[in-house]
């Protein structure tokens, strides 16, 4: 009996940026072209410019894709600091999910899809009612989402292979053969041996949404 082929599916923008970003969870964002695209895909890389016009377009369609992924809750959360830790929290997420996401992300000008747009009108949305200018209410925003994406650049270290916590043993060898620096070496002994990602996300995260009550609580004197 002749053995019937097995049929590689056909190719549609939705399986290109999905394999795209599978090759970027796996080595980062340098490793996604449209030719290693295409490879994965058993096509030739000319074949997937019939569904993207190019790599750049390609990033921006993984960017959005993963926006959608980790849309902001609905329904929103009543108060301003429940919405902007929500933000927070969900940008922290896509971030050890998708490391190449920090990357791709760190731009003045990101690229608009509608799901990022969407996320953003969700976010500024926090605002309402406070009596803030559009300036404050952009400049807040960036400071709330700046710390996920600062603190998970420290931690990931761009496309690393994303961890939940560290040893300190790293530090304490290094600080314990210093001269002067007893400020340092009693901070790691006191540490322990580990350090968790996600606390030090939520402690810097709720100082920041402290300063930020603070600062609404003086504007309204």
């Amino acid at each position: 009996m002749r053995e019937t082929a097995t049929r590689r599916p056909g190719l549609s923008q939705e399986l290109i940026v999905s394999t795209a970003i599978e090759l970027a969870d796996e080595g980062g964002l340098d490793a996604v072209t449209m030719r290693g695209v295409g490879q994965r895909l058993g096509a030739s890389g000319m074949a997937l410019y019939r569904h993207v016009a190019n790599r750049e377009k390609l990033v921006e369609l993984m960017i959005d894709r993963v926006a959608g992924e980790y849309a902001y809750p609905e329904p929103r959360p009543g108060h301003w600091r429940e919405s902007l830790a929500a933000v927070a929290r969900q940008d922290w997420r896509s971030f050890f999910a998708h490391p190449w996401m920090l990357a791709a992300t760190a731009t003045a000008r990101p690229p608009l899809g509608p799901n990022l747009m969407a996320n953003m009108e969700w976010a500024l949305a926090s605002f309402d009612g406070l009596g803030l200018s559009a300036r404050e209410r952009l400049y807040l925003l960036g400071v709330v989402t700046s710390h996920g994406h600062g603190l998970a650049m420290v931690w990931l270290g761009g496309d690393a292979v994303p961890d939940t916590k560290a040893t300190t043993g790293w530090w304490r060898e290094r600080v314990s053969a210093a001269e002067g620096c007893s400020r340092l070496l009693a901070i790691t002994e006191e540490l322990g041996e580990e350090v968790y990602v996600q606390e030090e996300f939520e402690f810097g995260l709720e100082r920041l949404l402290d300063g930020l009550a603070l600062y609404l609580d003086r504007r309204r004197q």
